[in-house]
Order: C-alpha cells, then sequence, then structure tokens
C-alpha cells in the first residue's frame, strides 16, 4: 500500500509546466517579484546580517546567490539567509487558514536550488507551483498552531518536495525526501508568542534549509521512514493530532497558488483590513488622525482569530520591538494613521515612542464581535468605528483589503512594491532587470539569467 508521503509525491510529480494554466504561471511571477522585493528590503536587517556573517565564517561551495550581496553560498545556507531575509519586515504573503501560512518561503529553496542545478525558468515555476499547493493543502487539513507548533513547519513537506522536482528526483526519493525532512524540521512556536524575539526571522529558513538538505540526502541514496506522516510515531500522532486526507490528497484542480494574498500594508492579516477600513473613513469624512478621539476595532471572537487575536497585552500596545509592533493590530493602526501610510519605516524603533502614535495607541480598543466569525479565515474581517472630537461616530467594515485574491493590486502596483523595498540594495537600473527578468522567466533558459541580476548594494 501507497504511503501519504509516496501520494504525495505523485501528485508534486504530476505538476508540469506544460499543463499549467497562464493565471497560474502569471500569479507565480507575482510571488517571486513580491518574495524578492520583501527579501531585498530586509536584506539590511541585524538577523539577516547575523546569518550572512554566520554562513561567512562556515564557508560553503559557491552554489547559489545571496541576494543583494553578489556573494554565493552552498544552496541551503542561501536558503535559510535569503528566507532570513524575508521574514525580517513580515511583509511576505500568506494564505487564509485558522494556522499561519507563508507560503512564500518555498520561493528562497526553489531559486537557490535552481540556481545549483542550472534550471530553467519553466521548471522553476513548476517547483515554485508544487510547493505552494503542498503547504497550503497542509495548512488546510491539519491546525497545528493550537497545539504549539509554527505554522512554518509545513514547508517540510513542501520544500523537498519542490525542490526535489528541479533535482530531478523519482517518486521513490521524493518519498524519502519527505521522511527525513519531516523527522528533523518541525519548529516550535514559542518564536511567534510574547514579545517576539528576533530569532523568529530564522523560522522558516530552518526548515526549508532542512528541506532542500533532505532532497540532497534522498538523491545521494539515504531513506527515510517512508511512513512519516501516519505512522504511530508519525506527523499526525505526534505533531498534527489530526490530519484530514480527504483535503490533503485531492485531485489537482484549482491551484492553491491562486487563492493567495499579497500584503500591501506591513501588517498582520487583521491589521490590513483595519487599515484599510480607517483610510477609507478618513478620506471619505475629510478627517486627519488629530481630529479622532476615540477608535474602537471589532474582531472576530478570539477563537476564530487565533494568532491574530492580539488583543490587549501589554506587549502589543508599548511594544519594544519591530516584530511584536508588526504584529499588533492597535499600534499598526494607530501608525499608520499618524503617517498616512504603514510600511517598513513606521516600525523603526524612534516610531516605537513616537509621543502621537502612542496617544492614538491610548485611544484605541479591541473588542469581540462574534457576528464577524462567519466571514473568518477567508477573510480577515474587522470592523472600525471612528469617534471624532464632535462626538460623530463613523464606521467601515472591510472583507477584502488591497491584496487579497479576491481584490487583487495590479501588476504595476506589485512593481512599485517591490521597487520601493528593493531600493534598499539595488539601484533603479537593477531593480528595472531584476523586473524584467521575473516578467520573462517562463522564457529564461537558466535561472541564473535572474539572480545574476540579484547583486550589488547601492
Amino acid at each position: 500500500m501507497k504511503t501519504i508521503a509516496n501520494r504525495l509525491a505523485e501528485l508534486v510529480t504530476a505538476i508540469r509546466f506544460e499543463s499549467l494554466p497562464q493565471e497560474v504561471i502569471r500569479e507565480t511571477k507575482r510571488r517571486v517579484l513580491d518574495a524578492l522585493g520583501c527579501a531585498l528590503g530586509g536584506f539590511q536587517g541585524e538577523p539577516s546580517a547575523i546569518m550572512r556573517s554566520v554562513a561567512a565564517d562556515l564557508g560553503g561551495q559557491p552554489q547559489s546567490t545571496i541576494w543583494g550581496s553578489g556573494r554565493q553560498t552552498s544552496c541551503d545556507r542561501a536558503t535559510l539567509i535569503n528566507s532570513t531575509m524575508l521574514r525580517y519586515l513580515d511583509y511576505m504573503d500568506s494564505h487564509a487558514g485558522s494556522d499561519a501560512c507563508h507560503p512564500c518561503f518555498n520561493v528562497p529553496a526553489c531559486v537557490a536550488v535552481a540556481e545549483r542545478a542550472g534550471a530553467s525558468g519553466q521548471a522553476l515555476i513548476a517547483a515554485i507551483v508544487a510547493g505552494y499547493e503542498v503547504q497550503i493543502r497542509y495548512q488546510e487539513a491539519c491546525k497545528i498552531g493550537s497545539r504549539g507548533w509554527f505554522g512554518g513547519t509545513y514547508l517540510e513537506f513542501s520544500v523537498p518536495l519542490a525542490v526535489g522536482k528541479l533535482l530531478g528526483l523519482d517518486v521513490e526519493q521524493l518519498t524519502n525526501a519527505v521522511g527525513i525532512a519531516a523527522s528533523h524540521a518541525n519548529s516550535l512556536n514559542a518564536v511567534s508568542v510574547g514579545s517576539i524575539p528576533a530569532s523568529k526571522s530564522v523560522a522558516d529558513g530552518m526548515v526549508a534549509s532542512t528541506g532542500v538538505m533532505a532532497a540532497l540526502m534522498a538523491r545521494s541514496g539515504l531513506t527515510g521512514p517512508t511512513d512519516v506522516i501516519e505512522s504511530p510515531g508519525g506527523f499526525e500522532k505526534s505533531v498534527a493530532g489530526r490530519i484530514d486526507y480527504e483535503r490533503l490528497l485531492a485531485p489537482l484542480g484549482h491551484y492553491k497558488i491562486m487563492e493567495v494574498n499579497t500584503k500591501w500594508f506591513n501588517t498582520v492579516r487583521t491589521a490590513q483590513t483595519a487599515v484599510t477600513s480607517a483610510f477609507g473613513l478618513l478620506e471619505k469624512h475629510g478627517l486627519a488622525w488629530r481630529d479622532v478621539e476615540a477608535i474602537t476595532i471589532f474582531l472576530p471572537t478570539g477563537e476564530h482569530v487565533g494568532h491574530d487575536g492580539i488583543w490587549n497585552s501589554v506587549s502589543r500596545l508599548r511594544p519594544q520591538t519591530r516584530d511584536s509592533a508588526n504584529h499588533s493590530v492597535v499600534f499598526s493602526l494607530a501608525a499608520a494613521l499618524v503617517d498616512g501610510e504603514l510600511g517598513p519605516a513606521q516600525y523603526a524603533d524612534a516610531k516605537l515612542s513616537d509621543p502621537d502614535i502612542l496617544s492614538l495607541v491610548d485611544r484605541t480598543t479591541l473588542r469581540p464581535d462574534s457576528s464577524l466569525d462567519r466571514h473568518w479565515p477567508e477573510a480577515a474581517v474587522s470592523r472600525v468605528v471612528l469617534k471624532t472630537n464632535r462626538g460623530q461616530n463613523y464606521e467601515a467594515t472591510t472583507l477584502y483589503p488591497p491584496g487579497h485574491h479576491k481584490n487583487r493590486v495590479t501588476a504595476e502596483q506589485m512593481q512599485q512594491k517591490f521597487a520601493r523595498l528593493a531600493s534598499q540594495v539595488l539601484n533603479q537600473q537593477q531593480s528595472d532587470a531584476v523586473i524584467q527578468a521575473v516578467d520573462r522567466l517562463d522564457e529564461l533558459k537558466s535561472v541564473k539569467e535572474l539572480t545574476l541580476q540579484l547583486t550589488g548594494e547601492v
């Protein structure tokens, strides 16, 4: 009888570029551009610099590019470093679900291995589609967050399968790669709670780089537990508790990558809708933030919101780190209204003690509203009520903010987001070259034509 890992390997093997709809190819290019932009925007973050230093100290074969630097290292270390950069700003894509899911972390692994293997752009696209498909299926089939596990754990399945395609692994080797990775890469959710530590930036990359190593090991003949998912000591009983195998193993149809959301604002998903509502109210009624006496944000009830149910803890109302601020609905909304925008700059150290922002934080209240539960998690809905200094109350509810897959931003807006973030390390000419290379990704004979453009600090 085939094991679950074996059936996943067969599913991934069936994903071929030639059979992908044009809309899926276009969306994959958007996912690549967004991941590259977010990573380059995080290039100067302290965790990113630390990981580059660690990699330089360890050395490694020059196989894959460290984005933004022009240097190369082994493909597994490039995966770890580039994933750290991608995670740092927390500006990356997501898929709606009860557990957090950021499938963009398949991109650094796939690009690194594709570069090492000299794979084509078409092969890279097929691998990324496979990675998104598997990770999102796991998110929908399991609920590991409530059991204390980090959402990025699902990369232990998607990455070895996706990069295994690029390495030419057969079904048996892919099955072993999953067994190896899933035995060694389960990650605790401790990095996501309380005052969020800097090491959260490496969490996804640690899992993804293990997935790369697992694929390389399997290619060289190392075997893993092929029943790693359903065995008595396997993933289901030890980590997930329960898996909906019908959802996990459903036939290929509508590709999951088409359901992925772009973060238009640099904050968590519930704050995306709150900021959209608040900006809309200010514009509609001709208000400035100083006209606002009080703000009430209504969210789905705590059991539905899960990790986004960041109510009124001190670490969120007076965040001491950019990660804690970024994960605070209240702080993010206050910073957005005071500054008129919400990007990485709104979480700079000086902003954490900005008296205008904190005064608005103190005038903001989060409240649960069970009437919103019916929309969660497909829509990270919120309702915002603004009370003005003149005693007027205005309210708005947003289901699908800009960037949601049911309210997509345009290709031009995606390019603008990339250029804004990439300007940290690339000049305008270099940025334009990356945009053009991604747009032509399916025409590239080698992924190296793209990675060659990802060099040079401004």
